[in-house]
């Protein structure tokens, strides 16, 4: 089924008037509330209808060659929406559009998300990047042949194959931890500390060590691209709920020339204004997270506590970095310090690669013991290279101030005898 770019990017949920909650700013009051929310989920906790439903849409869009298109769009104006505040907003829209094209092959799709960040010890033994899901390292010529994406071939690219790129021996860095993104959570006050704490990061890291497409400007010819970007997505929307009155709306830090940002500006040739894609549950904005529960009050706009499959029971992976020292706590984790935080700002789960979810919907689910010889030894995340930060136009004291901030947690993590839930003796 081949759809045309204006009809597919009109697929569309239908609206309801705006309900009483956050209040919008000039120009976003004509954005009506979703009649129809979905919800996005972690793709290992996928049932095997929904990941063929999502594989035959995927494949389908390959078919038709909007892998293709997306690749490209991506590469024409990729170096204004990186390296300054067009990053969330741009991509949040730019997902959307992809996720809407899916529906035209599936209607009942539902982009899921990779939660790399469980993955950060040995993100090349991840299940996602297995035969059952999107395939592992390239092979021959670098070209992937596991996996959903085994054998693609892109015309945009002069009919070269899907290539991707580990290090030595299949093997991928070390990524960034949950203990990370949740230190970032907690300790970003505004929209443009958060954008850099991520995407200086999170973000380019996992472009970066799975090589290949991925380290290009048109990486989203790879489908993981979707899945780490829904990722990201998440997290900067966990973040906005927080403090929905506050950050819904919150845009400040400046765009690809230096000129401070604002609510009404374009997104990247478009006509649509960041605002525009800001709130979840409204205008286009259909979906929101497995993670997420109602913010504001609009059960339509954000996934309602009666909605979640379970009620997520008290994390020991949390209550053990809230018995580390109070200075340390001061300085990554404001929010525990003050016994008083919200679960959205909080990453640390009783969770496994395996097992994603395990322990928010299972019970008698015991989370694995982290290795004890490995107290202590907490690894550093890997650096971005200068070619990585150049192409992204990123901005190197920016990549340099996160990357000191993700060591220097490490060693006062490390110093205070701390064992990571996440690190596993993987000789086992």
């Amino acid at each position: 089924m081949r759809l045309p770019l204006t009809s597919a990017l009109g697929l569309g949920l239908l609206c309801v008037q705006q309900v009483a909650g956050i209040t919008p700013p000039p120009g976003a009051e004509s954005l009506t509330a979703c009649s129809d929310v979905s919800v996005r989920k972690e793709i290992r906790t996928l049932s095997s209808e929904e990941w063929n439903t999502y594989k035959s849409a995927v494949e389908g869009a390959k078919s038709d060659r909007w892998i293709d298109w997306f690749g490209y769009l991506h590469e024409r104006v990729s170096s204004k929406i990186h390296g300054n505040s067009e990053f969330f907003v741009y991509h949040r829209k730019f997902i959307n559009d992809y996720e809407k094209i899916l529906r035209g092959y599936e209607p009942n799709v539902v982009l899921p998300y990779w939660n790399t960040m469980i993955d950060y010890q040995n993100p090349s033994g991840s299940p996602v990047l297995g035969d059952k899901y999107f395939g592992g390292n390239g092979a021959t010529g670098e070209c992937v042949s596991t996996g959903l994406a085994n054998s693609w071939n892109f015309t945009y690219l002069g009919n070269e194959c899907l290539q991707r790129k580990f290090g030595e021996a299949d093997s991928i860095v070390t990524w960034y931890s949950p203990e990370y993104v949740t230190s970032i959570l907690q300790s970003s006050p505004t929209y443009a500390e958060l954008r850099a704490g991520i995407e200086n990061s999170l973000h380019g890291i996992v472009h970066l060590s799975i090589g290949g497409d991925m380290n290009t400007m048109h990486s989203p010819a790879d489908p993981i691209f979707w899945l780490h970007h829904s990722n990201i997505d998440r997290v900067y929307a966990q973040w906005q709920a927080v403090d929905p009155d506050e950050r819904t709306y919150m845009y400040d830090g400046t765009d690809s020339t230096g000129k401070e940002v604002s609510l009404n500006d374009k997104l990247t040739y478009t006509s649509t204004a960041a605002y525009e894609v800001m709130r979840l549950g409204y205008g286009n904005m259909c979906y929101t997270y497995d993670t997420i529960k109602a913010a504001d009050g609009d059960s339509k706009s954000l996934l309602s506590t009666r909605q979640r499959k379970c009620k997520p029971r008290p994390s020991k992976a949390t209550q053990t970095i809230q018995k580390l020292p109070v200075k340390l706590l001061t300085n990554y984790y404001p929010s525990f310090n003050k016994k008083k935080f919200s679960p959205l700002e909080n990453e640390m789960s009783d969770i496994t690669p395996k097992q994603p979810m395990a322990a928010e919907c299972n019970k008698s689910f015991t989370p694995p013991k982290p290795s004890e010889k490995l107290r202590g030894k907490m690894p550093y995340p890997g650096r971005l290279s200068k070619d990585y930060i150049k192409m992204m136009n990123l901005n190197p004291k920016e990549v340099k101030a996160a990357e000191e901030r993700a060591r220097a947690m490490v060693d006062e993590l490390n110093a205070a005898n701390y064992l990571s839930p996440y690190l596993f003796d993987l000789d086992k």
